[in-house]
């Protein structure tokens, strides 16, 4: 559409449609239980010998609770399990405490919690009673690792209903505890680096990342903020029908990660009266959640020695139009930077790990 008519065009009204953002998932369900049903009991030693419950664990808004496979040998459960530790302060600011499950001994788990100065309870579940409750005992699991669960995490609210679960399908791939908070509240961190990367006259985009340190296997959130000037907007995913050049963000291809389709907000409805349509856009701050996850290929591990820097990068495209015209089309680089750690491959003390 040109625009020599969008200086004709009339001023438009808007029909605000809003609908709140989706958290990322699995496109495959794994087993156990499911959002909207209730928790079985849970009564389970920590590592410090305390019996807890979920009366006892739980904060005002809830509970985050971790299954986890192994805190004696499974590296990317140890990564998680410290990511929680980092997480927890800002979980509690909202009114949620955050606990963990394992098969491990209370002996084991303490060894792992002194080592990392882990201060959450890690509850002990030896007989692998709480996991098969929850439906989420993996049945591969042999030898000394019979017993483990599907490693992911549950948010339970306060009266013991599953709200929001955060499970992969491949057990070296891990949502950090930041992106599921960043998935519970609306996208943002309070430790979250973001910076301006644009400032027009017409758009502003800023970027975002749940985390700046991960690990192999890490299900990372970036995220894209788009804030249109005054009576500006750009088109929302869904006006490419009626020919209009809608936002979208693409990332360049890197073996070292591998892409989870984005999420875009619903945008705003306008209506073009002379022309009969309705029209989705965004006149007002939208944000892109756009989910990556770090390779866990055991090539990629060994090349990271004491740990490496690593670029994200890609383009934001999108077109700002007006209540008279659109301007041209804009391209915008976007980049994030990632500090990749190795995985912890310490076990516990030969005399209390598992055999």
């Amino acid at each position: 559409m040109s625009a020599a008519f969008f200086m004709k065009r009339p001023v438009y009204l808007f029909l605000l449609l809003l609908s709140p953002l989706l958290p990322a998932q699995p496109a495959k369900q794994m087993p156990g239980l499911t959002v909207g049903e209730r928790i079985p009991s849970i009564a389970a030693k920590d590592q410090k010998g305390t019996q807890q419950t979920f009366d006892s664990l739980k904060g005002k808004q809830g509970l985050l609770l971790l299954f986890s496979r192994s805190a004696d040998w499974c590296p990317y459960c140890k990564m998680q399990l410290a990511e929680l530790e980092k997480a927890r302060k800002q979980f509690e600011a909202k009114g949620i405490r955050v606990a963990s499950i394992t098969y491990d001994s209370p002996e084991i788990l303490k060894s792992f919690a002194d080592r990392k100065s882990i201060t959450y309870p890690m509850l002990s579940d030896p007989q692998s009673q709480i996991i098969r409750a929850f439906g989420i005992l993996n049945p591969e699991g042999t030898g000394f690792q019979s017993g483990i669960p599907y490693p992911g995490m549950y948010y339970i609210t306060p009266d013991g209903v599953i709200r929001n679960r955060f499970f992969e399908e491949n057990y070296t791939d891990r949502f950090t505890p930041n992106n599921a908070y960043a998935a519970l509240f609306g996208g943002e961190v309070p430790a979250m680096r973001s910076s301006v990367i644009e400032r027009g006259q017409h758009v502003t985009v800023k970027i975002g990342q749940s985390d700046e340190v991960v690990g192999p296997g890490s299900r990372v959130r970036l995220t894209v903020i788009i804030q249109p000037a005054s009576k500006v907007h750009v088109y929302a995913p869904g006006a490419e029908a009626n020919g209009y050049k809608v936002v979208k963000l693409t990332l360049d291809p890197n073996p070292n990660f591998r892409q989870i389709t984005p999420i875009y907000p619903q945008g705003t409805i306008m209506e073009f009266p002379e022309l009969k349509e309705s029209v989705p856009v965004y006149s007002q701050t939208a944000m892109i959640e756009q989910d990556v996850v770090i390779s866990a290929a055991p090539e990629f591990s060994a090349s990271l020695g004491t740990g490496k820097d690593a670029d994200i990068s890609g383009n934001l495209y999108y077109q700002a139009c007006d209540d008279r015209q659109c301007f041209s089309p804009e391209t915008r680089p976007v980049n994030w930077k990632l500090h990749i750690e190795p995985l912890d491959r310490i076990r516990a003390p030969e005399d209390i790990r598992h055999r």
